[in-house]
């Protein structure tokens, strides 16, 4: 009974698709809306392949022959040195003994329960028809059963024959289509073998971290592609300052994922000090392997796997950060990297970036091109891996003048203007220009593809056009770069041309709003970009060591020329000079200038307090070093942290800061001792402590508590924009939505400042107000162009003809049924047309058990989830009879069809109810018909032999 009604809300979601959409799905977040942007006919099929001898066919039996020829070829076992493996396998980071035990063990019904909570729905299933879909509605009964099967294919070491065939699914890459090689294979695998891959998974992330170097950041928890990002485009940056010079190779691997040898990933694992039941549970997934490719309607023979980590795994790229880790340690051990000036040194220089098997290596001399070619060769004969060297690219930073440029090997040759990196051009600012290229062009050619559809989408779905495939596009390179002036506002424009197709009725910062505070959550750029430079700011002060940290502290110590790094965030910074610092982290300092902080002054600093920067701090505010000239030469002393002056001696200071008065330095030292409390003080005369800190050491950063930097605006009531949300509090705690959504407010401070709530609190009085009633506008079963309407009435932005005056003089204000002045509130709430419609909306929120006021019509209730069944259908009400009051209007001005908006509203109501109980009646599902629209009975009922009763 539960698969059968299971596979009936199957057949229901499709017949939804098909059928019913233009209620529900037409502008919802589903893959129906986002895909009507898709043509079939732009889809990339592979219609022909160019065979060994460069002949072109596109004969069925020909691609399926040449499809598996090619995979036995490329999934087949390579010969392999067994004794360069050996020698690339040695001296490899190990993991504790705790670690290890982690991840030894049999697995528990428990982990395999959290793998399947944890994965996707809607995904394509494996050869067996089994989704994951399946296996989460069905846990509770499969789970123990699932669990049993498995712990057998442990004891025995062999998956059952579904488990070990994977179904490849070709998508297109770069380059000739007809060359196999340019489509990537994606694994299709059985959901119960995803469910073990999952939960291996989970055991595998918790100490990946410790063996896995933090310059990969590939799939490895708390690291991110712009980890790589940000460390290319900062190395790039310090060698143009100080002058240096690096060469970066970027290494193009030839199908790595598909060529990683079993065997060798098996040993790599017992060299990082996997144990045996850890190693023999992954080994379990790769037992066997088979592929069957798929080429048209059909797919081919099985295919043995001997190499190769399939993609579509869920714990394939670990599997694969840690195949390439032994080549990537070899070359952190043996490569001389980034060479840095002495004043500028830092503990480890940058030797590599690796996102996956996108590696980048910096190389400062002939040796180190040595070094790189003869360990690549020792890991292609360990590997049997092969570096495309045509595919490959290399940049030459600096002027090289004093210093002979090293010989590249494979025919490859320098560059001097940039590489692109994971998708963003890095460089020279020209050649970094290129991100920006057409950007505006492809975003209006992007939002035209939906000009077809715009006059059927709410602004609901325009939002998601906007929000979800346009803006999107954008953030990859945003977060790491900053735009030229005035692409941001031109994108901006046409994003808000696009939502209004036609005239802006409300101001811009308004749609910008959260759903729940009167907007519409369109995205803002700027604010967008805002968001992601704080966000940078939590990971520099917050994070424990990403890859990029050392680098961006060496570009963060010019500001000012003050040797500050995480210090310039407790500073006065509309007392700092910035200068010098490279545009992106000037630009994250501006967007924290738009913030306030707070500190605790009874917080255990730790190490951290001999950190504490003297200047511009109000922690240790000093009258005395207000001085300019006191500061300077403090600055120049290098005497600017608060470690700096305990350290020295009274004598020691003052001749190293050439200030000839004692009194001046014992003054300022009296000072700073005493803006501290007397607890941090106490901390800091502990003896010997002040030797045990570094200026190279890490240390935890101060907590912080922010708050928009709203000057002097208060809040009043009756006003739109509120800062009482998002509570932002600790600003490592805060996350990315609350962060955008209070950029968006402070941006956009001085344009919302004086909107009101609503044009209607004039109406009501200001003891009325929307707040709490926007999210229930758009509240189902009200149809989301009809929330258009309510949404534009609460904002007050209809064309009434006392409005259309205004702009043309040869329109009347007069109502078009009475000859008063046809106003917002005349048109909706008082016209006396509107009497026995009022009459008939009463009744029927009494018999929903409510009161019926004129406010409540307008904004809709105070959505509450326990009374969702009843409030949603009053807000559907409301809605309707605002849209009947809307279409007489119009019929009126026409001169055509029915003007008693109670006839209309009565019409519009029988209407949808027969629409609804006829699909529900066809889908058996009579009782969920009830649940929704015949609450209270107030509209209608089910009559015991099936019929529907209408009870108005």
């Amino acid at each position: 009974m539960e698969l059968s009604s299971f596979l009936q809300e199957r057949v229901k979601g499709a017949l939804v698709r098909s059928r019913f959409l233009q209620l529900k799905d037409m502008d919802a977040p589903t893959s129906f809306f986002f895909n009507l942007e898709r043509s079939v006919a732009q889809k990339k099929l592979l219609t022909c392949l160019k065979l060994p001898g460069g002949r072109i066919t596109a004969d069925p039996k020909e691609m399926s022959s040449h499809a598996m020829q090619f995979y036995e070829d490329l999934f087949g076992a390579e010969s392999c040195s067994q004794e360069c493996r050996r020698e690339l396998l040695e001296g490899l980071p190990q993991l504790s003994v705790e670690e290890r035990s982690l991840l030894e063990g049999e697995l528990s019904l428990e982990e395999l329960t959290a793998a399947v909570t944890q994965m996707a729905t809607g995904r394509a299933p494996g050869i067996d028809g089994l989704s994951t879909d399946f296996f989460k509605r069905f846990w509770n009964i499969l789970g123990s059963d699932l669990h049993s099967v498995l712990m057998e294919c442990c004891r025995t070491g062999s998956l059952p024959g579904s488990c070990k065939r994977a179904v490849l699914s070709l998508l297109p890459k770069k380059g000739d289509l007809a060359l196999l090689k340019n489509w990537r294979p994606v694994a299709l695998l059985c959901a119960d073998y995803k469910i073990l891959s999952r939960a291996l998974s989970n055991r595998l992330k918790d100490v990946l971290g410790s063996v896995v170097h933090k310059d990969q950041s590939y799939c490895v928890p708390d690291r991110t592609i712009m980890d790589n990002i940000f460390l290319i485009r900062d190395v790039i940056d310090v060698c143009k300052i100080y002058n240096l010079n690096v060469g970066i190779v970027s290494l193009d691997q030839e199908k790595a994922f598909d060529r990683v040898d079993h065997s060798y990933l098996f040993s790599a694992l017992r060299s990082f000090g996997f144990g045996d039941g850890f190693v023999s549970l992954v080994g379990l997934l790769y037992q066997d392997a088979q592929c069957l490719v798929k080429m048209g309607a059909g797919l081919s023979r099985p295919i043995p796997v001997r190499r190769g980590i399939r993609q579509g795994c869920p714990i394939s790229g670990q599997l694969y950060s840690l195949a390439i880790e032994p080549l990537l340690c070899r070359l952190r051990d043996r490569l001389s990297g980034l060479s840095l000036p002495a004043a500028c040194s830092i503990e480890c220089p940058p030797t590599i970036s690796a996102y996956a098997d996108d590696v980048n290596i910096f190389i400062s001399n002939q040796g180190d091109v040595r070094c790189l070619r003869d360990t690549l060769s020792l890991y292609e004969r360990a590997t049997a891996a092969r570096v495309n060297w045509e595919k490959s690219g290399a940049l030459l930073v600096g002027e090289w003048r004093d210093q002979a440029v090293p010989s590249l090997p494979g025919g490859l040759e320098w560059g001097r203007e940039g590489l692109k990196v994971l998708g963003v051009y890095l460089g020279t600012e020209g050649f970094k220009s290129k991100n920006w290229e057409g950007v505006r062009e492809k975003v209006c050619a992007r939002l035209s593809k939906w000009k077809w559809l715009l006059p059927q989408l709410s602004y609901r779905g325009r939002v998601l056009v906007v929000n979800n495939l346009v803006a999107s596009t954008l953030w990859h390179r945003l977060v790491a770069l900053t735009p030229p002036r005035g692409l941001v506002e031109d994108i901006q424009r046409a994003i808000l041309d696009f939502f209004w197709s036609g005239k802006h009725w409300v101001q811009a910062a308004v749609l910008y709003l959260p759903v729940a505070e009167g907007g519409h959550g369109l995205i803002d750029i700027q604010s967008k970009i805002a968001s992601f430079r704080l966000q940078t700011a939590q990971r520099l002060l917050f994070t424990c060591g990403p890859s990029w940290m050392d680098i961006a502290r060496l570009l963060l110590r010019r500001a000012g020329r003050l040797g500050y790094t995480k210090q310039l965030f407790l500073l006065k910074l509309e007392e700092v000079d910035l200068t010098g610092l490279t545009s992106f982290y000037m630009s994250v300092m501006q967007a924290w200038k738009m913030y306030t902080f707070k500190r605790e002054k009874t917080e255990s600093l730790g190490m951290w307090i001999f950190e504490e920067p003297l200047f511009f701090n109000d922690f240790i505010r000093t009258p005395t070093l207000q001085s300019a000239s006191l500061r300077a030469s403090f600055r120049e002393a290098g005497c600017t942290k608060l470690g700096h002056l305990v350290r020295l001696t009274l004598d020691a200071l003052k001749e190293r800061t050439n200030i000839t008065s004692s009194r001046v330095v014992e003054r300022v030292v009296e000072e700073v001792f005493a803006a501290l409390p007397v607890k941090l003080v106490t901390f800091l005369n502990i003896e010997n402590l002040c030797e045990q800190w570094s200026e190279e050491g890490e240390y935890s950063f101060p907590s912080l508590s922010v708050t928009p930097d709203v000057g002097e605006w208060q809040e009043r009531g009756g006003g739109l924009l509120s800062f009482s949300t998002p509570v932002l509090g600790k600003f490592q705690d805060a996350g990315k939505k609350a962060l955008y959504q209070s950029c968006v407010k402070v941006l956009h401070l001085r344009g919302l400042s004086g909107v009101k709530e609503s044009r209607w609190i004039e109406f009501f009085g200001p003891e009325v107000s929307p707040k709490g009633s926007w999210r229930s506008l758009y509240k189902l079963p009200v149809e989301k162009r009809t929330a258009d309407l309510q949404w534009r009435v609460v904002h007050g932005v209809i064309a009434t003809n006392r409005y259309r005056a205004h702009i043309d003089p040869g329109v009347g204000e007069e109502c078009l049924f009475c000859s008063l002045t046809e106003t917002l509130s005349h048109l909706f709430v008082e016209c006396p047309r509107l009497s026995l419609l009022f009459v008939l909306m009463k009744s029927l929120f009494e018999a929903l058990g409510e009161d019926f006021s004129y406010a409540v019509f307008v904004f809709g209730p105070k959505y509450s989830a326990k009374k969702k069944t009843v409030h949603t259908l009053m807000n559907f009400l409301s809605g309707s009879a605002k849209l009947a009051i809307w279409l007489t209007r119009k019929n009126r001005a026409q001169g055509t069809g029915c003007v008693e908006p109670v006839l209309v509203l009565e019409g519009l109501l029988k209407a949808r109810l027969k629409v609804e109980f006829a699909y529900y009646q066809m889908m058996d599902n009579v009782q969920d018909f009830n649940s929704v629209w015949a609450v209270e009975e107030a509209l209608c009922s089910v009559g015991g032999d099936g019929e529907l009763i209408i009870h108005f």
